[in-house]
């Protein structure tokens, strides 16, 4: 028995362009149970497919009788939608898919996108690391004068690089930085289709992403990813130094991606004493929902080694990164 099903259609825009999408949803689930709906929006020019992947992978998660729906589609011009390639106007494609969301299953749904449609200043790439298993990056690159700058790689929070994500890569990259973001979710969905990830799945994934980086990077991770960052640094020794931001244990608990069948497989408290002799910063940002509770993070850091920190900020600024990073160049 099949835990979903997929409905495919066509979404009318104002201007009167067809969007094509696909409704992934529990296969028992009816319209009028539905209580949360997600939209994962394809980076330009990528279209559908390369969502759709994390898309199933959420529904199938949810079981048989799930009420959460998925829906992926592809921008005007891109894939199987209507439109010329050169006009993007995507907030129309974005408004459709809101007002034929109300229309269907009214107003009191939870109603969310996943992701923005455009970067402003970065440019997409995918890197292939294994068969099912790709990563969506968002390369900004450093405008410092240096042949080669330093590398970072820049994990958001989980479901949403958004604009203010590409305002602080960008901000980096001004700063010397040459910035590859990524929301880590599209990675780890695509990475457990087949099976859930294990740490030593994940440390192989990062080693074929180094093969393709231009030299040996530091990784910044916010809330919910910095546990996926100090996993990734505690076993391969060839990234610089980790930034882990807010709650990060949590993040490495969905069952559906990771496995947790042995409660310590990814204990942070077991891991974290390998990161040295590389530099670990941690922070709490004090008004993010997210941001980490100090007892937590403090426990962290006393199960790290030395060179490491920890420090509070009311938000996370690019300036407050700039100074972390430093510190990671030169810790003495």
């Amino acid at each position: 028995m099949n835990t979903y099903v997929e409905e495919h259609f066509g979404i009318l825009t104002d201007d009167n362009l067809y969007l094509d999408a696909i409704l992934i949803k529990p296969a028992n689930l009816k319209d009028k149970k539905l209580r949360v709906l997600r939209v994962w929006v394809p980076k330009y020019p990528m279209t559908k497919s390369s969502v759709i992947a994390c898309a199933r992978q959420e529904v199938k998660s949810y079981g048989p009788d799930g009420r959460i729906a998925h829906l992926v589609f592809d921008l005007r011009g891109t894939g199987d939608s209507d439109g010329n390639l050169l006009v993007m106007n995507f907030k129309m494609d974005l408004h459709a898919i809101s007002e034929w969301a109300k229309e269907r299953f009214g107003s009191k749904v939870n109603f969310g996108f996943l992701g923005t449609p455009t970067l402003k200043t970065g440019s997409v790439h995918i890197w292939p690391l294994r068969p099912g298993a790709v990563m969506e990056t968002y390369q900004f690159p450093a405008t410092s004068k240096d042949i080669i700058a330093p590398t970072v790689i820049y994990l958001s929070s989980y479901g949403h690089f958004g604009r203010s994500d590409e305002k602080i890569c960008y901000k980096l990259s001004q700063a010397g930085y040459t910035i590859f973001g990524l929301d880590p979710l599209r990675y780890l969905l695509h990475a457990s289709t087949k099976a859930p990830l294990t740490p030593e799945i994940l440390i192989n994934d990062f080693n074929l992403l180094l093969q393709m980086l231009p030299n040996d990077p530091m990784l910044i991770g916010n809330p919910l990813a910095s546990g996926l960052a100090m996993i990734w640094a505690s076993g391969v020794e060839r990234i610089k130094g980790v930034i882990a931001i807010g709650r990060a244990q949590s993040g490495l608990q969905l069952n559906h991606i990771f496995d947790n069948t042995h409660p310590h497989t990814f204990m942070l408290s077991k891991k974290v004493g390998n990161i040295a002799p590389r530099p670990l910063s941690l922070i709490r940002l004090e008004n993010h929902p997210m941001g980490g509770h100090d007892s937590t993070l403090k426990s962290l850091l006393a199960s790290s080694k030395e060179p490491h920190r920890y420090e509070t900020a009311a938000t996370l600024t690019p300036q407050l990164l700039v100074k972390q990073l430093k510190w990671i160049q030169n810790p003495s």
